[in-house]
């Protein structure tokens, strides 16, 4: 209703200013024709009077000529007509009403002079002068005043007038406009208002009808085709986010797999060696020559190494299994004591040694378990096939101050991370800007699809932080992931 009220205001405001323009010049009209019209007439009367004082000074001298304008004076109701010096120094009755000084002023030939003075109580007259020559060498003239009563009137009448109907145009001009304002506008604007409120929200449902054929109507159908279309494309987002999801779920399970397979000659010859024991020991329980202390020993190794190897199986399996995404909150050392267990065999086959930096500090941060070891296993896969030779390979972990790279919506701050580096081959530079790129692979046939760190990047990206690498030909790489501390703030640092 806000714009409803500036339309009224604005509306009478313009009405009124309309209304006391039209007064103000109509007066300013009628005043400038009225006193042009008494300024006239003033002037042909004061002429006509000037003859007749002539011949009247001639027949009878000044006393007849005083005697005649006394006469006309007593005629004329609407006019003061009196005989005035110009010179006159006293204050009598020949005395002019206005300065005789301005009267001096009058220019040789002026035929003669009209002025409006107002009294101190705003009463008006118009003085007429015009010098008359007579012979005694004196300078005096006639003199009328004519009130401006009937202007001051018509002035008074017209403010009046001009005021009511100011008055009655607020009045009407407010009913009818404020009338028309709520019911062809204020409303239709509110329908408007809360239909965009709730399309802001997310409901899109429930169109707005609008009677008329404006352009408010218009804009209403348009808003409702706007939300129609709006809903049909989120159906589109949210069948195909759903198809994306599935397929990198899929994907990513395919690539745990292909780390199961790459770790299965590790884990083979990791089982080789509890199996071994088993079976000797099983071998003497059988051959009947152990006494029940050295039977009761064989048979505490053999579950020993029993227990053993359903560990390394289970874990196999847990790393293999396709799971929902879940997140919680753990020891981010945990994740990364888990996955070096796991990747113990391969390591050991292919002589990698892998250290873990102690810092002793605990990181806690909100992540989904599995993701993450998927995440630090493809790194580790990654850093044992870039030493064919063996080496070694440090994990790092813990909390830093870091910038996001160019596009990332986090600002700089303290973050989680978690450091893998080799001292392997390193990566060359024209190859270190396309690794994260899916199906981009250095690696030979059967090594590698080129998804690992492609999937390895978008699960850290869904998780709020980025991988970055950097690396130097023959000197090794490191693969830094960073996530956002949990419960920590990201602080501005120019």
């Amino acid at each position: 209703m806000k714009l409803t009220a500036k339309l009224v205001v604005l509306f009478v405001l313009l009405s009124v200013i309309i209304t006391a323009a039209n007064g103000y010049i109509t007066v300013q009209r009628v005043g400038s024709f009225y006193e042009g019209s008494m300024e006239l007439g003033g002037q042909q009367l004061a002429a006509l009077l000037e003859r007749s004082v002539l011949l009247n000074l001639d027949a009878g001298g000044e006393a007849q000529a005083l005697r005649f304008l006394e006469y006309a004076n007593r005629q004329n109701k609407h006019t003061i007509i009196r005989w005035v010096w110009f010179d006159s120094q006293a204050h009598d009755k020949y005395t002019p009403r206005i300065p005789v000084e301005e009267l001096n002023q009058m220019q040789s030939g002026q035929k003669s002079m009209w002025r409006v003075v107002r009294e101190s109580n705003g009463r008006g007259f118009a003085y007429t002068y015009r010098p008359v020559a007579i012979r005694t060498g004196r300078h005096g003239g006639i003199e009328l005043t004519g009130t401006l009563d009937a202007l001051d009137r018509y002035v008074g009448h017209t403010n009046i007038y001009t005021f009511l109907l100011m008055g009655i145009m607020l009045l009407f001009s407010g009913i009818m406009v404020a009338f028309l304002g709520i019911n062809v506008v204020g409303r239709p604007l509110q329908q408007l208002i809360e239909k965009t409120r709730r399309a802001g929200t997310g409901d899109l449902t429930g169109n707005l009808y609008l009677g008329g054929n404006d352009e408010l109507t218009e804009l209403a159908q348009s808003l409702n085709s706007m939300c129609l279309q709006l809903s049909e494309s989120q159906e589109k987002v949210r069948a195909e986010t759903t198809a994306r999801i599935s397929a990198l779920e899929q994907l990513r399970h395919a690539d745990r797999l292909h780390t199961v397979g790459r770790l299965a000659s590790g884990i083979a010859h990791e089982l080789g060696t509890p199996l071994n024991v088993i079976s000797g020991r099983a071998g003497l329980i059988a051959s009947g020559k152990l006494t029940e202390e050295g039977i009761s020993e064989s048979a505490q190794t053999i579950k020993a190494e029993t227990d053993r190897m359903a560990v390394i199986i289970r874990q196999l399996l847990d790393f293999a299994r396709r799971r929902t995404p879940q997140r919680v909150s753990v020891d981010l050392r945990q994740i990364v004591d888990q996955t070096i267990k796991l990747m113990a065999p391969l390591a050991n086959k292919r002589d990698a040694n892998i250290v873990v930096f102690e810092s002793g500090q605990s990181v806690v941060t909100s992540v989904d378990v599995g993701q993450l070891q998927q995440v630090l296993t493809n790194l580790t896969v990654n850093a044992v096939q870039a030493m064919p030779n063996g080496g070694v390979i440090t994990i790092d972990l813990g909390r830093r101050f870091a910038r996001p790279p160019e596009g990332h919506d986090s600002r700089p701050g303290n973050y989680d991370y978690i450091d893998v580096k080799d001292n392997g081959n390193g990566i060359s530079e024209e190859v270190i800007d396309h690794i994260f790129e899916p199906f981009f692979t250095t690696k030979e046939v059967g090594e590698g699809t080129g998804l690992g760190l492609s999937l390895s990047y978008g699960i850290i990206k869904e998780h709020g932080g980025w991988i970055s690498a950097s690396s130097e030909p023959n000197r090794g790489t490191c693969f830094s992931v960073y996530l956002p501390s949990e419960g920590g703030e990201c602080s501005d640092e120019s």
